[in-house]
């Protein structure tokens, strides 16, 4: 009888594991591969972690926070995690990243940001070449995750758990003596339950009936060109949303390359296990014709692509939440392709959830009940 069970180690259900190791819990652990891998959604190289978030308040007390995990995290693994690098949030006012134009918001919490006209962002940012009337807000102190070893590093943090990779978790039940977990292999028993299990979420909770869609996306990565390319590795990093397009973002390079895609395109439904893996010659050039107009001369031969799942909400926000009929299992979905950032304050959520302790932030924007109408009925075996 271990005290918790974690079904899922990418990077929410690494970080609740690791959590509840620090606390000085017993926790069993799973997946169904090995991470880091390429299955999901915690691969591909880098992440950004800014304060100027578009989705609203709620988001500034979570990435402050994280930031400053990554950082400890950073310091007692010995890993190089975050490196200062800048963002740009750029597009027109009254679109999805600079909806309300949050400048005068994420400056009254504190962030240091500045708005730069298009003839700035040219002068600052020579490879970048904006439409006249596009919005941009600047963050200096803006970083940019190195995705890898940020798994890595807590995966080690929580290595004192029997983590057990290559097991994904089948099927669970609840009573009051605790929670009982079938994988593939064998059976285990913990008093409670973290489900952090990314697009296979719904197979394991399906009597909610949570609308999670999964979402294939690709990332990109091309040798850096150009008169500009030895300034391009000092950032910044951009979210661009464009007119008809989409939203188009981008990284300083790495020793991968520099590393671009499009967030949140429609059509990119999928089912998990019917995923196309292979990237064609279509979707590389509409990317390319996208350098060619805005960054011209940055983009030089493809390096490599990736195939990435992002597991969405209507809303785009997370769901963070007990189970509505057992509270000894707590529920993570939906990260919307920006969970990753947020990962070891997350995972600390968890873990004061499933230890009754008061969260430390307000988790009610991350509720699952927003999205039920009514009450599911309890299929057998979940009782």
């Amino acid at each position: 009888m271990y005290d918790f069970a974690v079904a899922g180690l990418g990077a929410i259900g690494s970080a609740t594991a690791a959590e509840l190791v620090r606390r000085g819990h017993s926790v069993v652990g799973f997946d169904r591969y090995h991470p880091p891998h390429t299955m999901g959604s915690a691969h591909s190289d880098t992440r950004m972690i800014r304060e100027a978030w578009y989705h609203g308040s709620p988001y500034v007390p979570l990435i402050r926070d994280a930031h400053t995990r990554w950082k400890r995290l950073e310091r007692s693994s010995g890993r190089t995690l975050l490196r200062t690098a800048g963002a740009l949030m750029m597009g027109p006012e009254d679109g999805r990243v600079l909806a309300g134009h949050p400048l005068a918001s994420v400056t009254r919490g504190g962030t240091d940001c500045v708005s730069l006209s298009v003839q700035e962002v040219a002068e600052r940012f020579p490879w970048l070449r904006p439409d006249p009337g596009t919005i941009s807000i600047y963050e200096p102190g803006a970083a940019v995750l190195s995705l890898e070893a940020c798994l890595e590093a807590t995966l080690e943090a929580a290595s004192a758990a029997d983590l057990r990779f290559d097991e994904p978790v089948v099927e669970w039940s609840a009573s009051a003596s605790g929670v009982r977990i079938g994988t593939e292999r064998a059976e285990y028993r913990a008093r409670r339950l973290a489900i952090a299990a990314g697009a296979w979420t719904s197979r394991l909770v399906p009597e909610l009936g949570l609308p999670l869609e999964v979402e294939r996306t690709v990332q990109y990565w091309f040798e850096p060109a150009g008169a500009h390319a030895p300034a391009l590795a000092d950032g910044p990093a951009w979210v661009w949303e464009l007119d008809r397009e989409g939203t188009w973002y981008g990284f300083p390079p790495t020793a991968r390359g520099l590393k671009a895609g499009m967030h949140f395109q429609a059509g990119r439904g999928t089912e998990v296990d019917r995923v196309d893996r292979e990237v064609g010659d279509s979707e590389t050039e509409a990317l390319r014709r996208l350098f060619a107009r805005y960054a011209p001369g940055a983009a030089g031969p493809l390096v490599h692509a990736s195939v990435c799942l992002y597991t969405n909400t209507p809303d785009e926000n997370f769901i963070l939440d007990r189970h509505p009929e057992h509270a000894g299992v707590v529920i993570f979905a939906g990260g919307s392709g920006h969970a990753f950032k947020f990962a070891p304050i997350l995972g600390a959520l968890m873990a004061d959830l499933l230890t009754d302790v008061p969260p430390r932030h307000e988790l009610s924007p991350f509720s699952a009940a927003r999205f039920r109408s009514a009450r599911p009925r309890t299929p057998p075996g979940r009782r």
